[in-house]
């Protein structure tokens, strides 16, 4: 068996983790508007890009990436996702390297995937709440397809604080109607292969890049 990809399945077995997150106190949390506009920025940047015809196709992929790589904590994630398992990393310098660039070329291509209906269009901040003041905060959004028809889609954001910035940690996505937090989902479905493989980071890579390719023929193909 291998790792689940990025699935209506994959929404609803994450329901349970998703419910304890929504369900954490927010009543004294105050709104944070610098990491509101640094998200609004971002955000629609890359969906500009994704909807931007007048460079090719993989001048766009290149740009996307570059924006990603850069809003989003990739190392944290990669970390965060192999939960107990991160500890082989620590010893083996290039498994962490080749885990690092695995992980972040499937990241980014749940991200293009999910995100290429809303290319173009633009991405409205709602609200922020700020789970630990200056240092972790969840920004709400919504995005409208680009036709003009539709329901918005609803995306969170976690934010933590990285340096004199921040950077995105997890993205909560709901294109068919069931939210998920995207790294807290990854975690379980990852445990769940490596604990069936006892540890095969790589049989792990291996799977991730099967997925990846899937992900890049469909976007490919809609373009």
């Amino acid at each position: 068996m291998t790792a689940r990809s990025f699935t209506r399945a994959a929404f609803l077995a994450g329901i349970a983790s998703i419910a304890a997150v929504a369900t954490a106190p927010e009543a004294f949390a105050a709104r944070n508007a610098d990491v509101e506009r640094y998200v609004q920025e971002n955000a629609t940047a890359a969906l500009r890009t994704l909807g931007d015809r007048s460079i090719s196709s993989t001048q766009r992929r290149q740009l996307f990436d570059q924006l990603m790589a850069q809003f989003a904590d990739m190392p944290r994630i990669a970390n965060f996702v192999l939960g107990r398992y991160s500890a082989s990393l620590r010893a083996d310098a290039a498994l962490r390297t080749e885990w690092n660039r695995t992980f972040q070329e499937y990241m980014i291509a749940i991200y293009e995937d999910q995100l290429q209906a809303f290319n173009g269009s633009t991405i409205h901040v709602t609200n922020s709440v700020e789970r630990d003041p200056g240092r972790d905060v969840i920004v709400h959004s919504e995005m409208r397809p680009r036709s003009g028809g539709g329901s918005p889609m609803q995306v969170q954001w976690r934010l933590l604080r990285a340096g004199a910035g921040w950077k995105v940690v997890d993205v909560a996505l709901a294109p068919e109607g069931n939210q998920i937090w995207l790294a807290q989902q990854q975690q379980q479905d990852f445990l769940a292969q490596l604990g069936r493989s006892n540890g095969d980071i790589r049989g792990l890579m291996s799977t991730l890049r099967t997925q990846t390719a899937a992900m890049r023929q469909r976007i490919v193909a809609r373009s």
